[in-house]
């Protein structure tokens, strides 16, 4: 993206510099550069120097989060990890697994859905069945203006939903659910694929969000998608997923 040359237009204090945006993500100022050169990267020039918006870059990452080289997506992940066991957020590597953010009352398989609107109605009644949101419709709403920037749908017939920004005014914490299909779905994937797996990350922050974003990315490589497509029960559901983590963590 074309710099602005305009430090009028924006407050600058409101904006990260490069190396703040570097140490927030745990990449290097380098690779940033490179990002905003090659990738479109919403940034801005003030005083010649970079600034980026929190808000935008977390827009961006939600879009490209499965395209970025993995080793770039484990950094993201350590660095948002560390950050929330500091503060307390997180207790431990092994409590907090993103896997045990996902009750079995927050799962349903093969379910007869063809529209995307429902395939989100029924996401938000599965939260709703997990004790820890305290206002369905809000959420939905928050999954449709997300939805509206740009489809969540991925490559290999899953989409990774969640709301545009985190909602701690209904959420109680981080949380996972999980929806498949029983036939695709139009859910606006740009190969025109079809799509029967969805995700709802639900997070009351920036931090918990963008650390659930990229560990579930992570999870979902290798054989994960065929597991999920074929898991008979929702213990198999959860046992697929914590098998991709566990071996995510060991390779830590």
């Amino acid at each position: 993206m074309n710099p602005t040359n305009n430090p009028q237009s924006v407050n600058a204090m409101e904006y990260l510099t490069i190396g703040q945006l570097a140490s927030y993500l745990g990449w290097s100022t380098r690779f940033i550069e490179g990002l905003v050169r090659g990738e479109h990267l919403a940034g801005f020039e003030i005083d010649g120097q970079w600034r980026f918006r929190r808000d935008d870059v977390v827009d961006w990452l939600e879009q490209k989060i499965q395209t970025l080289d993995t080793a770039r997506v484990s950094e993201l992940e350590v660095k948002m990890e560390s950050s929330l066991l500091a503060d307390g957020i997180f207790r431990t590597t092994r409590t907090d697994r993103l896997t045990s953010r996902l009750p079995l009352k927050g799962i349903a398989l093969d379910v007869p859905l063809t529209a995307k609107l429902d395939v989100l109605r029924s996401l938000t009644t599965l939260a709703e069945a997990t004790g820890l949101l305290s206002d369905k419709d809000y959420l939905l709403d928050s999954l449709v203006d997300r939805e509206s920037l740009c489809s969540t749908a991925m490559p290999g017939g899953v989409a990774l939903c969640h709301p545009r920004r985190p909602i701690p005014s209904v959420l109680q914490r981080q949380f996972l659910c999980f929806l498949r299909t029983a036939a695709p779905v139009d859910f606006g994937a740009e190969n025109g694929e079809g799509t029967t797996l969805f995700f709802l990350l639900c997070a009351p922050d920036d931090r918990s969000h963008l650390h659930g974003l990229a560990r579930l990315a992570r999870i979902l490589q290798g054989n994960t998608l065929d597991l999920l497509k074929i898991a008979p029960t929702s213990a198999d559901v959860v046992a697929a997923l914590a098998v991709a983590e566990a071996k995510i963590q060991a390779r830590a």
